[in-house]
């Protein structure tokens, strides 16, 4: 929420102000020297939506310019009622329209204090502003602008208003419990859908590791619950690196990924005529037309999963140009 510094000139009072409070806010801002709220006002006419006391203070003390927030009041992101919980109240009558308050601060015939409430779809941040940064001349009578009630009335309507944030309190935490029991519904349904996800086993040499294995297997993760890359012992002519320096590069990139579980295959898996040394896994992925074919010999879900394509995608190419071949 970004405050402007306008002149004084430029608002218009909606509401007089409570004697008490106003003399406890007077006393409290000239003690701080700063002031912790703008006000907030609408663009188009300057009508005071929220910080009539602190207006006031302004007004007295002669200040020429002040912080305020201005907002669309044609907007339905701003919004007024006569009680709190109207907030919540879409539809229906709140007691007060928008035209009537821009009728009463375009005439001056104020409201009584806190007749509105105002309701807005940003939260009201502390700006701190020393008021020694805005400009000032000499005090002015507000004696018009503060209403002529008693402390006992002041007593009375604080405690309609905090009768009022309790039934506002009220609803926000029957809100709160509606929203964590959906919540812990979701939460539920998606354990058990994820639980209903594969765990797909996806064997290769990778001799080396490139980014056409990176990109098939990030591209089939989201479909899993779990991919369990099998790194095979049996190293191709001409390797460039080892079977447990390859576990060690996919370990690394994989790290970030908890559904990615690295395991070394013992031997040549295509010559084997078991698998009771394998991880558990539902299905069987591959790009390798020979792994599919053993892996129907063995009665094994599977599913051929294209390799991905592009340059740098491909084991034999780079190791042919890492043993010296030309680019």
């Amino acid at each position: 929420m970004k405050y402007e510094i306008v002149p004084i000139e430029k608002l218009r009072p909606l509401e007089k102000v409570f004697p008490t409070h106003f003399k406890n806010l007077e006393n409290m801002i000239n003690s701080d020297g700063f002031i912790l709220k703008a006000i907030i006002a609408d663009k188009k006419t300057g009508t005071i939506l929220d910080g009539s006391h602190r207006y006031v203070y302004f007004l007295k003390y002669g200040y020429k310019e002040v912080p305020v927030y201005f907002t669309d009041y044609s907007s339905d992101d701003t919004r007024v009622g006569t009680l709190l919980e109207h907030r919540f109240l879409i539809k229906g009558s709140t007691g007060i329209s928008k035209r009537a308050c821009l009728a009463r601060a375009e005439s001056g015939d104020l409201f009584s204090p806190r007749t509105t409430r105002h309701f807005f779809t940003f939260r009201k941040f502390d700006i701190s502003l020393p008021l020694s940064q805005l400009k000032k001349g000499g005090c002015r009578d507000v004696s018009n602008l503060i209403a002529d009630v008693s402390i006992f009335e002041e007593i009375e309507y604080n405690k309609k208003y905090i009768s009022e944030i309790e039934s506002e309190t009220n609803i926000i935490i029957k809100y709160l419990s509606e929203v964590s029991e959906t919540k812990e519904y979701l939460e539920k349904q998606v354990e058990k859908m994820d639980a209903t996800r594969q765990v797909a086993f996806f064997p290769g040499k990778f001799h080396p590791p490139h980014i056409g294995h990176i990109q098939t297997i990030l591209n089939i993760m989201p479909k899993y619950r779990k991919i369990i890359i099998g790194v095979s012992e049996h190293t191709p002519d001409q390797a460039v690196t080892t079977p447990n320096y390859i576990i060690t590069m996919l370990k690394d990139f994989f790290k970030a990924y908890e559904n990615v579980e690295i395991f070394k295959i013992k031997n040549v898996l295509v010559e084997r005529d078991n698998i009771e040394d394998l991880p558990a896994f539902d299905v069987l992925l591959s790009g390798n037309e020979d792994v599919i074919n053993w892996a129907n010999r063995m009665g094994i879900k599977n599913e051929y999963t294209p390799r991905s394509a592009g340059p740098l995608c491909s084991g034999t190419e780079i190791r042919n140009k890492l043993l010296g071949e030309s680019f």
